[in-house]
């Protein structure tokens, strides 16, 4: 199964295939089992990229995929890292992205280039609030918690990750959208996407590109 759960010290390592998605204290082992288990049996069954989200809940921010909540991010999951339950939430679904990225990706082709590079350093922009609940292009309804991005021609459902030395993070973005560039801006990320990066103050920054391949379905039998 792709899901595992390793004890290291006093931490137990959530990974998918060979990406670690978060150290958690150990007193929260039997929890993050539970939710490994959960991402296996639904792994088994197939589903879509798409599915993989993150939302709002009464008991917080949670993990979804389809209608089934594998996870509720709490304050103290984080240990030692101190972030919101919302931002660490979506620390967990850029990292799953880079996880079944890795394990289901297309092969590269010259259709998922951006100006004729699959790694390119260049600016993005960010956008948000009054987009709340519009429609992408490729039909999905925006919320405040997607991990995407706009992009002039890459196919709907590829995944990029973006880096930006203002700040030194990452994070891996879905394309749902088109965007026209403008000068050096490459991508249009949503809001959530700019908060993990940490630039949401800035509106526009310099980063890197890297173009990891186009996902369509997660495992299935």
């Amino acid at each position: 199964m792709p899901s595992k759960v390793d004890q290291e010290g006093g931490s137990v390592v959530w990974s998918v295939g060979d990406t670690r998605i978060w150290r958690f204290p150990l007193a929260y082992a039997p929890e993050v089992s539970a939710m490994s288990d959960s991402f296996n049996e639904l792994y088994l069954r197939g589903f879509k990229l798409a599915d993989l989200r993150v939302e709002k809940q009464n008991d917080g921010w949670c993990l979804f995929i389809r209608d089934k909540k594998i996870f509720s991010a709490k304050p103290e999951h984080g240990g030692a890292i101190r972030l919101n339950p919302h931002l660490m939430s979506l620390h967990w679904l850029s990292k799953m992205y880079e996880a079944v990225g890795d394990l289901h990706a297309k092969d590269l082709t010259a259709a998922y280039m951006l100006r004729g590079e699959y790694e390119i350093t260049g600016s993005v922009s960010w956008y948000g609030g009054k987009f709340i609940g519009r429609r992408f292009a490729n039909g999905e309804r925006f919320t405040e918690s997607h991990l995407i991005c706009a992009a002039k021609n890459l196919p709907f459902g590829t995944l990029v990750r973006v880096t930006t030395p203002a700040t030194g993070r990452s994070v891996v973005v879905r394309v749902t959208d088109r965007f026209k560039e403008h000068k050096n801006r490459l991508l249009d990320i949503s809001q959530a996407a700019a908060e993990v990066l940490g630039i949401k103050r800035m509106g526009v920054a310099k980063a890197k590109f890297e173009v990891i391949g186009r996902v369509d379905n997660i495992g299935g039998l």
